[in-house]
């Protein structure tokens, strides 16, 4: 028998996309301790900083376009 839990159900994450959007957001790049006063670790960073980028320049891209 299963019990209730009063949890929600786990939302997946895309860092990547995150640290993006907080790019465009703000209009510049960021930096390693802007990422890290959001409350990236330097695993996340370094895990997703070239996906970010690169998701962020698709993004610049298209608003120019």
């Amino acid at each position: 028998m299963q019990t209730q839990t009063t949890y929600p159900a786990a939302i997946a994450r895309n860092i990547a996309n995150e640290m993006a959007d907080l790019a465009l957001e703000r209009g510049e790049g960021l930096t390693r301790k802007d990422f890290q006063d959001f409350g990236y670790t330097n695993e996340q960073i370094d895990a997703y900083s070239q996906q970010a980028a690169q998701i962020h320049s698709r993004r610049s891209v298209r608003r120019v376009a």
